[in-house]
């Protein structure tokens, strides 16, 4: 079994919250990378509806991005702060055959 990422790098409250709520829902960080905006915590599996409206309540503030990827990057959503952000993956759309 592989050891869990560690969140120690993630210094954003709100961020890091988000991510250990995703987990403790049994969604795991499957990595942290840097990119030019933040470091990204990007998660295994979607945003939750559940999880998204309560992200929404608690840190209304908190600013929430939504990307629709491209030939080469996965759709993706999530949250950024001061330099740390969060990401679920989205679904691929459909291309028409």
């Amino acid at each position: 079994m592989e050891e869990p990422v560690s969140l120690e790098p993630v210094k954003s409250e709100a961020i890091r919250w988000v991510i250990e709520r995703a987990v403790a829902q049994g969604n795991p960080v499957q990595a942290l990378a840097p990119w030019s905006k933040a470091l990204v915590a990007h998660m295994t599996e979607g945003l939750d509806a559940g999880l998204k409206a309560e992200v929404t309540a608690r840190w209304p503030g908190l600013e929430y991005f939504e990307d629709t990827g491209s030939l080469h990057t996965q759709p993706d959503e999530g949250w950024i702060e001061d330099g740390f952000a969060v990401s679920f993956p989205r679904p691929w759309p459909q291309r028409p055959a």
